[in-house]
C-alpha cells in the first residue's frame, strides 16, 4: 500500500520577514510507490496514481530525487531534504548546480519512468497509455536527482509513476523540496524575534512550530535575520548533514546571536540582553 506523508507546506509560519534576503528550504513529500505481484487485491490495495503534491505558497523552485529499492530492503531514514538543508538556497537554485553528489544508492532492479504534471487530468491520461505533455520527465532510470522545470512550479503538482518491466517488484521512493519565497504581511506579526550570526561561516539551521515539521534557513556571517511569525510558539536548532543541534525555544520579541560556545564546544543560542 502507498505511504504518503506531507510535511508542513508552511502551515507553521505563513509569514516572515527577515533583514537578509532569503529563501526557506521546505520538505513537501516522501512518497514510496510500490509495485507487488499482479492480483485482485493488489490492484485494489495499488492506489499509486496519479499522485497529487500540494506546493508552497511563494514556491520558486522544487528539487527531486528518485530511487528504486527492492520493497524488503528500502532506505526510510535518509531523506532529500536533510542533505539539502546545509547547502546556501541561492546556490541550489542557480543553474548548472550538480545534484549528482546528493543521489541515493538503489539497491531494485526495476527501471521506472516518472513524469510531472500541473494538470491531474493530463496526469491521469499519462497514466492510462494516452498521449499527455508532462511538465518534467524522468525516464529509465533506477536513480535520479534534480530540479524541475519551472513550469512544473504552481500549486499543485501531480506525478506518475511507471514500470518498465512487468514482473519486477519494487518500492520507488519519491521526494520533492521545495524552495521558497517567504511572504510578509504586518498584521500576522504576533510572533517577532531576530538571530544574530556571530560567527566567522555561514550557518544553516531549522525553524519549527510543533518540533516535528522542520524548515531549513541559511544565515550568512555576521549577518541578521528578522522573523515575524503567524504562529504561538517557535523552537530552533542548527543543521548538518549527520544531526541536528539541541532545540532552543525561541521567546517572542527577544533578540537571539549564534556564537561559539567554549564550554560546550559546539555552537549554541544565547540571548541578547537588551541595552538600558
Amino acid at each position: 500500500m502507498k505511504k504518503l506523508f506531507f510535511f508542513g507546506l508552511f502551515s507553521i509560519f505563513l509569514v516572515s520577514f527577515q533583514a537578509v534576503a532569503q529563501k526557506v528550504l521546505q520538505e513537501v513529500i516522501v512518497e514510496y510507490v510500490v509495485f507487488r505481484t499482479s492480483n485482485t487485491v493488489n490492484n485494489l490495495l495499488a492506489k499509486n496514481k496519479p499522485i497529487k503534491v500540494t506546493l508552497p505558497k511563494g514556491t520558486a523552485g522544487a528539487f527531486y530525487r528518485i530511487t528504486v529499492y527492492k520493497n524488503e530492503k528500502v532506505n526510510t531514514w535518509d531523506t532529500f531534504y536533510k542533505n539539502l538543508r546545509v547547502i546556501n538556497p541561492d546556490t541550489l537554485s542557480k543553474e548548472g548546480f550538480d545534484f549528482r553528489p546528493y543521489l541515493a544508492e538503489p539497491n531494485g532492479e526495476l527501471s521506472v519512468d516518472v513524469a510531472f504534471f500541473t494538470d491531474k487530468k493530463a496526469a491521469s491520461d499519462f497514466d492510462s497509455g494516452k498521449e499527455a505533455t508532462a511538465c518534467y520527465k524522468v525516464e529509465d532510470t533506477k536513480s535520479a536527482v534534480g530540479m524541475l522545470d519551472k513550469t512544473c512550479v504552481g500549486e499543485e503538482l501531480y506525478f506518475v509513476v511507471k514500470k518498465k518491466e512487468k514482473s519486477t517488484l519494487a518500492t520507488v521512493k519519491v521526494e520533492i523540496v521545495a524552495l521558497a519565497d517567504i511572504a510578509t504581511d504586518p498584521v500576522n506579526d504576533r510572533y517577532p524575534f531576530s538571530i544574530q550570526n556571530e560567527l566567522s561561516n555561514e550557518i544553516a539551521y531549522e525553524v519549527s512550530g510543533d518540533r516535528i515539521n522542520w524548515q531549513a534557513f541559511f544565515l550568512p556571517t555576521k549577518k541578521k535575520a528578522e522573523f515575524k511569525l503567524a504562529d504561538s510558539q517557535v523552537y530552533m536548532r542548527v543543521s548538518t548533514v549527520d544531526k541536528a543541534s539541541e532545540e532552543y525555544k525561541v521567546e517572542s520579541g527577544k533578540k537571539y546571536r549564534l556564537y561559539w560556545n567554549k564550554d560546550k564546544n559546539s555552537i549554541d543560542l544565547g540571548e541578547i540582553s537588551p541595552k538600558k
